[in-house]
């Protein structure tokens, strides 16, 4: 499943230092995410999307977001 991080962190001019201070994360396993080499978790990438301002489909253009919606009785 490839993925536009790389393009999107570009295009914002925002550091990966400083994605990687915001995710808690080090800069290698920001790479690894970015060369699809690890799957984000749901909420760090939430928290990507969040800090690069743009959609997770904007991230994974080829990957379908289903939505669920709960209903409770």
């Amino acid at each position: 499943m490839q993925n536009n991080i790389k393009q999107v962190i570009k295009e914002k001019g925002i550091k990966q230092t400083y994605i990687c201070e915001k995710l808690g994360i080090n800069e290698s396993v920001l790479s690894l995410i970015i060369n699809n080499k690890r799957k984000p978790s749901q909420e760090r990438l939430k928290a990507l999307a969040k800090i690069l301002n743009v959609s997770i489909k904007d991230l994974y253009p080829n990957v379908e977001v289903k939505r669920i919606n709960y209903y409770y009785i």
